[in-house]
């Protein structure tokens, strides 16, 4: 399966929710925003959605800073 993540074409082997994706790229979950299909998805509904085949996902990574 390809997802396009930030602009970016990846390769998943199978299909897997919005909160696998995040475990598998490393990323915590309580720092990021994300947008599938230009929808913002809520983090409550990560878990349940089930991305499929050339989803376009942005990851917005928060960082703080001075």
């Amino acid at each position: 399966m390809e997802l396009i993540i930030n602009g970016e074409t990846q390769n998943f082997g199978e299909s897997i929710s919005i909160a696998e994706l995040l475990r598998e790229l490393n990323i915590e979950e309580r720092i990021v925003a994300i947008s599938l299909n230009s929808h913002v998805v809520k983090k409550g509904a990560w878990e349940n959605t089930v991305l499929q085949n050339n989803d376009k996902l942005e990851l917005l990574q928060f960082m703080s800073g001075g």
